[in-house]
């Protein structure tokens, strides 16, 4: 069995239906149990098998209820694929006086994550071993304004999950980390519109988790962001500042919405996004 949390977001659903075709078992976990049942419902179509199991990983007795509900369900799973994801773009101005903003991210993208794997690591080692790929950002260890929650969670489930590699693989869990760039899905959309330029699909995110899945590499990442993360700890100062300069020009490139009429971004400021619209869960 294979436990997918963010099973029902845009990268989530079409992976999850790419293992549906491989006759996979699927435990598909995100807070929404209408969407989850919905989406059930396309993997056995589909070829697959599935249960859902609905829950908010920021709530820590939920995420550890989920873990054991899993484990008395179908024993240890043979893989988890972790891709529930909070995006949040703010300036600093605008983040005085929010401290829940980074509670809400680090919940989502760090603290409930790193729960559920803790919860089924010694199961799955004494399965006889299993994989972890979890997906973070390519711009997790690449600090830039704007994104300093985002980033900050994301980089610390990155700095979390290379610390216990190497215990982990000696319990027979390998992980695996993926490193993904703009994908065009709800979460994105606030900040880039709808059909951002150059963002990855759906589809073409989830065949890059695919493929960390069956090699199991230590990481998956744009060889961008490798060489702007080396970059980054070299200068720190003007990396901030350059990535905070280029992060603002590849949106506006990037931004294109959708609109009536054939007309983009007709009714959207610009960038196609309001400060207060650029929140998002995946």
């Amino acid at each position: 069995m294979i436990l997918v949390t963010g099973a029902s977001g845009g990268v989530g659903t079409a992976l999850c239906l790419e293992l549906a075709a491989r006759g996979e078992d699927l435990a598909l976990t995100a807070r929404d149990r209408g969407r989850l049942e919905a989406l059930a419902e396309r993997v056995r179509a589909a070829g697959g098998t599935a249960t859902v199991h609905p829950c908010d990983l920021r709530d820590q007795e939920a995420v550890a209820e989920l873990a054991a509900e899993v484990l008395a369900l179908h024993g240890a799973p043979s893989a988890v694929v972790s891709l529930a994801g909070h995006s949040l773009r703010r300036s600093l101005a605008d983040t005085i006086g929010r401290p829940h903003d980074l509670v809400r991210l680090t919940g989502t993208n760090m603290l409930g994550p790193a729960a559920l794997l803790l919860a089924l690591l010694a199961p799955m080692s004494r399965a006889g071993g299993g994989r972890l790929l979890v997906a973070t950002s390519a711009s997790a260890r690449i600090p830039t304004p704007g994104w300093a929650a985002y980033g900050a969670s994301k980089a610390g489930m990155d700095a979390w999950l290379r610390a216990i590699r190497p215990e982990a693989e000696q319990a027979g869990v390998r992980i695996t980390v993926v490193e993904l760039p703009l994908v065009a899905t709800a979460m994105a959309a606030p900040t880039y519109g709808d059909r951002p330029r150059g963002a990855l699909t759906p589809a073409q995110a989830a065949a890059r988790v695919l493929r960390g899945l069956d090699r199991a590499p230590a990481m998956v990442s744009p060889p961008w962001a490798r060489l702007a993360a080396v970059l980054s700890q070299a200068a720190p100062a003007l990396a901030a500042r350059g990535a905070g300069t280029g992060a603002e020009v590849a949106r506006r490139l990037a931004a294109r919405t959708s609109a009536p009429c054939g007309r983009e971004g007709q009714g959207r400021g610009p960038g196609g996004q309001g400060r207060a619209d650029q929140e998002r869960r995946r």
